[in-house]
């Protein structure tokens, strides 16, 4: 990876069309409340697995399918449609419906009566958040300048790490709330258990969402200049087939690398209530803070690394910034299977956090940057299809099926989560590394 020579502008560019004013930072924060949302109700049920496990009597593997499988296989397939729309209908109409459908999906997760109707509710909360990711990065691409890009970027993920964390927190409280008033008549939910009606009440908050989604004003888009005597790239095909390696290399390698994220954190609450006999709302306070902490510091980081080495002579600071961030990762997964108590173990978890965040916001900017004007919402969806068949579906799968083996140890969930993440983190390395020295596009300005 040559770290001496700077991108040259990208050929069909789109040059100087963003502006990066206050209505536009409005936009991005509009849309970081609306990951925030998504990531609650994705999330929530890290912290519900325990009562879920207990009322339906499923194992370690099969709660790793409803974490992984179920939501994760139907988020990444149903992303590429998505990305196909964001390019050719409007965004602002492909998030509102994607609100509804995950809104109402999460609504049914708290009336399933068993395993196959709560798999069911979660497919369809994949569906519907599929369509937030691929018409968010379009549209911040097209408000600001290549030299902000990283930063708007990793504000709006930072909705992702605030709804992480915030789903532990929030869960936490509702769940111990509908717990303590387990035998109360309460309107219409009174005969739910206690984790149904919190799902019922996470649900309630797509409804302001959706409204102020509605009221955005989408801009018209910008048209798409290309450079004498260029052809545009229309197609997906071509444009992947022209620089397979590249990109295969870097969507694989940064999926491997936020695997770990969703291992932990799909996994972390039950590994604290079995080793350490916490409850839900101790998990929630207590994690769910450390996630939100941990994870923004690391994407602010992230953000302003990735746009200042941009104005150096450093080649691919995005890829060079994941690399490292792989590395590090590495060596905490380590301390994250040595340590011995819940207080060193949520410090490491923390530096996890922190570190493996960095690059969740920089790495949608690079995909926006090095992929053809006409097809960088379909581009995005392959990246968000690569990060999510790994992420949400492999890595938490695995996790559940590896731990399976050992259902009596107290410590075997947290080794599997090792022993996943390790594995995965040694994959992003070489990936990352043949990413650099693979013939890449240019960035665009």
């Amino acid at each position: 990876m040559s770290l001496n020579e700077t991108d040259p502008p990208m050929k069909g560019s789109d040059e100087g069309i963003g502006r990066g004013g206050l209505f536009d930072w409005l936009v991005v924060l509009l849309l970081l409340v609306t990951s925030l949302v998504s990531m609650v109700d994705r999330f929530a049920l890290s912290l519900l697995l325990e009562p879920i496990k207990a009322d339906m009597a499923l194992t370690d593997a099969q709660l790793g399918l409803l974490t992984g499988v179920a939501f994760g296989l139907f988020y990444a397939t149903l992303s590429l449609p998505m990305g196909w729309l964001a390019d050719r209908w409007s965004r602002k109409a492909t998030i509102s419906v994607g609100i509804a459908v995950w809104g109402m999906a999460t609504a049914a997760s708290g009336i399933a009566a068993n395993a196959l109707q709560f798999a069911a509710a979660r497919m369809f909360v994949g569906v519907g958040e599929a369509a937030l990711a691929p018409c968010a990065y379009g549209i911040i691409h097209d408000r600001f300048p290549k030299h902000q890009l990283g930063r708007a970027m990793s504000v709006y993920q930072m909705g992702g790490m605030l709804g992480a964390g915030f789903a532990m927190f929030v869960a936490g409280i509702a769940y111990d709330f509908f717990l303590a008033h387990q035998g109360a008549p309460l309107p219409l939910i009174g005969g739910l258990a206690p984790w149904q009606q919190t799902f019922l009440a996470l649900a309630l908050p797509c409804i302001p969402v959706l409204l102020l989604i509605a009221a955005m004003k989408e801009e018209r888009r910008p048209p798409i200049v290309n450079a004498p005597g260029e052809a545009p790239a229309t197609s997906l095909l071509a444009a992947f087939r022209a620089d397979w390696l590249f990109y295969f290399a870097t969507f694989t390698g940064v999926a491997a690398v936020i695997l770990v994220t969703y291992a932990l954190l799909s996994w972390m609450p039950a590994i604290l209530m079995r080793e350490f006999q916490w409850s839900a709302v101790e998990v929630g306070s207590s994690y769910g803070t450390l996630v939100v902490i941990a994870s923004i510091a690391g994407l602010v980081v992230g953000g302003t690394s990735v746009d200042l080495m941009a104005r150096t002579r450093i080649a691919q600071p995005y890829l060079v910034l994941s690399l490292v961030v792989a590395l590090l990762s590495l060596a905490l997964v380590a301390l994250f299977g040595l340590a011995s108590d819940a207080r060193m173990l949520l410090v490491v978890a923390a530096a996890l956090h922190f570190v493996m965040a960095t690059p969740i916001g920089i790495i949608p900017a690079y995909v926006q940057l090095s992929s053809p004007p006409a097809v960088r919402g379909q581009m995005s969806s392959v990246y968000v299809l690569a990060v999510n068949i790994f992420g949400q579906v492999v890595g938490p799968t695995a996790v559940g099926f590896i731990s399976s083996l050992r259902p009596d140890s107290p410590g075997g969930l947290r080794h599997a989560v090792v022993i996943v993440s390790s594995l995965s983190l040694l994959g992003a390395i070489l990936l990352l590394l043949v990413a650099g020295r693979a013939r890449r596009p240019a960035l665009a300005s």
